[in-house]
C-alpha cells in the first residue's frame, strides 16, 4: 500500500512538474541560448566550417555542451513546440537531480531518510521554480549531484572492477557535462573532493581496508580525460588548440564583466561586482520554507542533547555530517574570498538546495520514528503545520514557484521593495495573453509601446501571436511611450563611473518604482504584481 501511494506521488508531482513547464513564459535568456546552441550545431554538422557563431559576445568562454544537446532534442519535434520541448528537457534533467540526491542520502543514511529528501528537494521552491526554464545552473545541480553520488560509491567498490569502471566513466561523463556548462563548475565540487581526499589520506570511513591508491591517481586520469573531451566537443573557440585555449579561456573569463551589474538583496540595491559577503546567507533566511529553517534549529538541539540516536542508527555518522555541512558552507567561505558576479538571487547556488534539505530529512526521520517521545511531539507538531501552510503558499504561487519567500519577509505583497521577484520574467507570457481581453488595445495603429525589465525578444515573440494587435516600439530613454510592459527588475543607469560595472546607487530605482502610471493588465500571485502593462498618466 505504502508503495503504491509513493508511486502515486511521483507521478502526481512530475505531472505538475510538466504542467508548470508548458505554463511558463520563455525565460530572459532562453531565445539567447537557444540561438547559440542552433549556431553551434550548425558549426558542429559542417564539421567547423561554418563560423558565424563567432558574433556572439562572451560567448567563447562558455563550452556550451547542455545548449547544443537540448537544441539538437528540439529539432525532433516540430518547430512550434520549440520552447516547451525545450522546457520541457530542462525539466527532466533537474528532476533527474532529485533522484541524485535520493541515491546521495539513501548510500549515506538510509533509503527511508533519502524518500523524504526527495520530496523536501522536489517541492523545494526555489529548486522547483528553476526546473524547466534554467538551462544553465539546474544542469550544474545535476552534474554536481550525480558527480558527487559517483565518487561516493566509486570509493565504496573500487575493488570491483564492473563497478569501478562504471563509475569512472560515468563520473567522467557528469563532471564533463558540469564543465559543458561553466568551466568553473570544478568550484562546485570542491568541498566534495577536500573531504574525501582527507578520507583517502587520514579518515579512512568512505573507503575500504583495500584501496589502492595507485588505481586512484590512474582512475582519476580517466575522469579527466572522459570530461575533458567532452568538455571541448561542443566548444568551437577551442578546436584550434584544444590543450592551450581552453585554459587560455578560462583565465581570461574570471576578468570579463559577465552577468548582471546590480542586483537588490532585501531592500539594499548593490554593485554585483562587490557582492556582499552575506548574499548567501540573507537569500537562504528568506528564501527556504519556514518548517526547513526549524528543522535546523531542531537539529542543533537534538545533536546536543540525543546524538547517540544518529551516531547508532547510520555508520560514520559525524565523518558523514560533516560533509554534508561543509558542502553547504564553503559557498559562504568562498563568497568571502571571490570576487565572483553573484546575482538574481540564489540562482547560482541552485546546486546547493539538495545537500540543504538533507538535515531536515533526517530531523524528520528522527521525529516519525520517536513519535512516541514527548521531545518527538513537540517538534514535529509545529513542524508539520508548517509544511502543510507552506503546500498552500507553494500551490498558489504555480507556475511561479521561484518568487517564493517565507513569513519572515512579512507583507509578500511589499516583496517587490526588498527583492527582484520574478526575474527570469516568465510571467510576461501570461500578462500578454491578457491583451486580447482588453479591446481598447487592439486596432490601435498609433499604440507607443516600451519595454523594461523583460528581454525585447521574449516580449515580441508572444506580442506578434496577438491577432489585431499593432504597435510600435519606442526606446523609452529618448522618445514618449504610451503603454510599458515591465518586470521589477533594476535599471542600469545609462552611464557608469570609471570603475567598468559600479554605478553610484543614490538614485538607482526598480521598474515598478520608476515608472509611474495605471496599471492596466498584470500579473500578481498571492498579491505580489510580477508583471504589469502600464499606461502612462
Amino acid at each position: 500500500m505504502l508503495k503504491k501511494v509513493e508511486i502515486s506521488t511521483l507521478i502526481i508531482l512530475i505531472i505538475f512538474a510538466f504542467y508548470c513547464a508548458l505554463t511558463i513564459g520563455s525565460s530572459w535568456d532562453e531565445s539567447y541560448e537557444m540561438t547559440i546552441g542552433k549556431e553551434r550545431l550548425k558549426y558542429l554538422f559542417s564539421f567547423g566550417s561554418y563560423k558565424d557563431y563567432e558574433f556572439y559576445r562572451y560567448e567563447e568562454f562558455y563550452p556550451g555542451f547542455y545548449n547544443t544537446l537540448a537544441i539538437f532534442v528540439t529539432k525532433i519535434f516540430p518547430n512550434k513546440y520549440e520552447i516547451e520541448i525545450w522546457h520541457l528537457t530542462n525539466t527532466i534533467f533537474s528532476i533527474s537531480t532529485v533522484f541524485g540526491i535520493y541515491k546521495i542520502t539513501s548510500n549515506l543514511f538510509d533509503k527511508k531518510v533519502g524518500k523524504i529528501v526527495f520530496l523536501l528537494c522536489f517541492l523545494n521552491p526555489i529548486f522547483f521554480g528553476h526546473m524547466a526554464m534554467n538551462q544553465k545552473d539546474m544542469i550544474v545541480a545535476f552534474a554536481n549531484i550525480w558527480s558527487t553520488y559517483l565518487i561516493i560509491r566509486y570509493l565504496k567498490n573500487q575493488q570491483i572492477n564492473e563497478k569501478r569502471n562504471r563509475y569512472v566513466i560515468l563520473g567522467g561523463l557528469a563532471i564533463g557535462l558540469g564543465l559543458g556548462v561553466r568551466i568553473v563548475f570544478l568550484s562546485s565540487l570542491l568541498p566534495i573532493i577536500i573531504i574525501l581526499i582527507l578520507d583517502v589520506l587520514f579518515l579512512k570511513k568512505f573507503i575500504n581496508e583495500k584501496f589502492s591508491n595507485k588505481k586512484l591517481i590512474v582512475d582519476v586520469f580517466k575522469v579527466f580525460v572522459i570530461s575533458y573531451i567532452i568538455m571541448i566537443s561542443f566548444w568551437p573557440d577551442t578546436h584550434q588548440n584544444i590543450f592551450v585555449l581552453p585554459f587560455k579561456l578560462l583565465t581570461e573569463s574570471l576578468t570579463q564583466p559577465f552577468g548582471v551589474s546590480l542586483g537588490l538583496l532585501n531592500g539594499n540595491f548593490y554593485n554585483t561586482s562587490e557582492t556582499p559577503k552575506s548574499l548567501l546567507v540573507i537569500n537562504l533566511f528568506y528564501k527556504l520554507p519556514e518548517f526547513i529553517l526549524l528543522s535546523y534549529l531542531v537539529f542543533i538541539y537534538l545533536i546536543l542533547k540525543n546524538k547517540s540516536f544518529f551516531n547508532s542508527k547510520f555508520k560514520f555518522f559525524n565523518t558523514k555530517l560533516i560533509l554534508i555541512l561543509f558542502i553547504i558552507i564553503f559557498p559562504n567561505l568562498l563568497l568571502l574570498i571571490s570576487p565572483y558576479k553573484i546575482y538574481d538571487g540564489l540562482r547560482l547556488f541552485l546546486y546547493l538546495i539538495p545537500y540543504i534539505c538533507i538535515i531536515p530529512g533526517l530531523i524528520i526521520y528522527y521525529l516519525i520514528i520517536n513519535y512516541k517521545n514527548i521531545i518527538s511531539k513537540i517538534f514535529l507538531a509545529p513542524i508539520f503545520l508548517l509544511f502543510v501552510y507552506f503546500l498552500l503558499v507553494f500551490f498558489s504561487l504555480t507556475p511561479y514557484q521561484y518568487t517564493y519567500l517565507n513569513m519572515l519577509n512579512g507583507d509578500f505583497s511589499k516583496a517587490y521593495k526588498k527583492f527582484e521577484n520574478d526575474y527570469w520574467t516568465i510571467s510576461i507570457k501570461e500578462l500578454v495573453n491578457k491583451i486580447p481581453n482588453n479591446k481598447n488595445l487592439l486596432n490601435n495603429k498609433e499604440l507607443r509601446l516600451t519595454f523594461c525589465g523583460a528581454a525585447d525578444d521574449n516580449v515580441k515573440f508572444y506580442l506578434k501571436k496577438i491577432k489585431n494587435f499593432q504597435f510600435k516600439q519606442v526606446n523609452w530613454l529618448t522618445e514618449d511611450y504610451d503603454y510599458i510592459i515591465m518586470t521589477n527588475r533594476t535599471i542600469i543607469p545609462n552611464v557608469s563611473d570609471e570603475n567598468m560595472g559600479k554605478y553610484n546607487l543614490t538614485n538607482i530605482k526598480t521598474c515598478f518604482e520608476k515608472f509611474k502610471g495605471k496599471d492596466i493588465i498584470s500579473v500578481e500571485r498571492n498579491g505580489l504584481m510580477l508583471s504589469t502593462l502600464r499606461k502612462r498618466p
